[in-house]
């Protein structure tokens, strides 16, 4: 029995050293200089804000060289890495940075998005020049409560669809046919306004989403981008947040 309480005590010694696997995670990202996705959504910079990713250089992490304005929001293996600055040719038929926000997993539909902004942005407006070859993409508007709602926007094929997220579950709120996701690798302009009581996206004048709803829950927050294909990128050449006026 002695020797059995030894053994007991052993073994509760060696649990004792095995770290959480979330604190490990954590510790982890704070060595990288990097929070985990989960851990906080949000950056909490102020409006306006603007970014055309030209002081960074080419292969820079933005989580790591600029964490006072970017996150990442996905449950890809902790990756924290899909959200880079490339070289490219932009808007003007110039040589430029961007950034790209790629899809790190196999599959589609996962969350692995780029966001920015902070809980207390409210009426604002976003304007984003963007290219991809995905025929599936995802805008997030009023993220807030650390991911806990969000309006999402999902682009695929010819169809829009508009959904209330809260935690992992997403309700269809409203859908509409567009010509197309833009999934042509030429360069678009994307517009979304995110108000207290709804929200209205537009890609290159075409409306893909107008809803309006006073629920206070989605009445704020920040804005987020991602592609949905193994590999596949979103390119960023430049993006704006400002007031509504």
């Amino acid at each position: 029995m002695k020797r059995f309480g030894w053994l007991v005590l052993l073994l509760l010694l060696m649990a004792g050293c095995v770290p959480n696997p979330v604190d490990y995670v954590a510790e982890k990202a704070i060595q990288t200089g990097v929070e985990k996705a989960l851990h906080r959504v949000l950056p909490q910079n102020e409006l306006p804000f603007s970014d055309d990713f030209e002081s960074y250089p080419v292969g820079a992490i933005l989580t790591q060289a600029n964490p006072e304005s970017y996150r990442l929001w996905g449950d890809c293996d902790g990756r924290l890495d899909y959200a880079f600055v490339v070289e490219t040719v932009g808007p003007e038929g110039r040589s430029e940075k961007a950034a790209a926000v790629e899809y790190p997993c196999g599959g589609g539909g996962g969350l692995h998005a780029l966001t920015t902004g902070a809980e207390g942005w409210r009426d604002y407006r976003a304007e984003v020049s963007f290219r991809t070859k995905d025929d599936q993409w995802w805008v997030y508007l009023n993220i807030n409560g650390n991911g806990a709602h969000a309006y999402v926007l999902e682009v695929y094929g010819t169809s829009a669809t508009l959904y209330k997220q809260i935690g992992k579950e997403r309700t269809v709120v409203a859908r509409r046919d567009v010509s197309g996701p833009r999934a042509d690798d030429a360069w678009h302009t994307l517009v979304a306004e995110a108000r207290s009581d709804g929200v209205r996206v537009t890609v290159d004048g075409e409306v893909f989403a107008d809803y309006t709803d006073g629920d206070p829950a989605f009445s704020h927050g920040g804005f987020g981008i991602q592609a949905s294909r193994y590999g596949r990128r979103m390119l960023i050449s430049r993006w704006s947040f400002a007031p509504l006026p």
